[in-house]
């Protein structure tokens, strides 16, 4: 692990510049705050490219340009919201939560609830924020280097900033190790017997990941959810977070289904469930999906050849019209490394 790389002076300059923002000025004038730093930010250095111009023509209503802004604006305005975090006066924020009857239901069960949540923006710190507000006991599996920087002055001076705001809404924070393994996972099991409430972060990083056609590309997700629902018999329950005015709702879906009692099965057929849903929400909401812009690479424009479940180890891993208006509230009002 490196000690520090040019991307934490970056943060440390960006965060320093939003903190007078943060913590002096009303959350209604962040939006316009956010959206002029994007504008510059854009035209210094645009992200985009031919593949998902033409990919976000297609399969969205967006202008791809709007897209690039409002994702932008809604990444300063998490910024900003988690430096408020960390003032003594803390954030306001308005959360709803929509299905916690699914919650209750699964755990009625009797063998646990896996709630396995997007990565869009803002999401991280409000779908803690909403579930520890609505009263539940949350379990989060995260990764060591989840915040802004994977290296050791960033584990030291920069995650904290994230984890500790987001580390009071938990029961309980379950770190892996640099291998993406450790305790935690036997932990998790525990949690699950126990009839206890877990998330892990649907995102690419994992000992296997599946590959699933996905507007027009292919998306990678690893199966670790998934595969544990399959093996202890915890319900598995999407979740996303979305603007709604000047706040947000966490909307928990119904539970993904699973014919078949063979767990392999099981697991690539929660993956293929999850994936329509997922595709549902990017259509809705493309301002707010890390997919586009954000350098990962869970989403590729290079289309599969099959949708049958392409699941192999991860080599890579180092470490309605007013729908769609409200989820790029980054360009017209309301707008991290590792989603976990």
């Amino acid at each position: 692990m490196k000690f520090i790389k040019p991307d934490d002076i970056r943060y440390c300059v960006t965060l320093g510049g939003l903190l007078p923002f943060a913590w002096l000025a009303p959350p209604r004038v962040w939006p316009f705050v956010a959206r002029s730093i994007a504008r510059i930010h854009r035209g210094l250095s645009s992200v985009r490219t031919a593949a998902t111009d033409a990919c976000i023509r297609q399969h969205t209503t967006a202008d791809p340009a709007q897209v690039e802004l409002g994702f932008r604006t809604n990444l300063y305005c998490e910024l900003l919201e988690i430096l408020r975090e960390n003032a003594p006066y803390g954030w306001p924020a308005e959360i709803a939560l929509e299905g916690r009857e699914h919650i209750d239901q699964a755990l009625e069960g009797g063998k646990g609830a896996i709630l396995w949540f997007c990565p869009f923006i803002h999401a991280d710190l409000v779908f803690k924020r909403g579930l520890a507000e609505a009263g539940y006991d949350l379990h989060h599996l995260s990764a060591l280097t989840h915040g802004f920087s994977d290296t050791r002055f960033g584990l030291r001076f920069l995650n904290p900033l994230k984890t500790r705001v987001e580390r009071r809404y938990l029961t309980e924070r379950l770190v892996l190790d640099e291998k993406g393994e450790g305790p935690a996972l036997r932990t998790l099991f525990k949690r699950l017997r126990g009839n206890g409430l877990v998330s892990i972060t649907a995102v690419h990083t994992g000992l296997r990941v599946a590959t699933r056609p996905f507007l027009g590309g292919s998306l990678r997700l690893a199966t670790g959810a998934p595969n544990l629902a399959a093996k202890t018999g915890a319900v598995l329950l999407p979740v996303f977070v979305v603007p709604e005015g000047r706040g947000y709702r966490v909307i928990v879906e119904p539970a993904l289904q699973a014919s078949s009692q063979d767990k392999k099965a099981k697991e690539e057929a929660f993956v293929s469930a999850y994936v329509p849903r997922l595709e549902r929400y990017v259509r809705h909401y493309p301002a707010l999906w890390r997919g586009w812009f954000a350098g990962s690479n869970h989403w590729s424009s290079e289309p599969i050849e099959t949708s049958d479940a392409a699941v192999e180890p991860d080599e890579t891993r180092a470490q309605p019209d007013e729908a769609l208006a409200a989820g790029r509230r980054g360009e017209d009002g309301h707008g991290g490394r590792n989603a976990a």
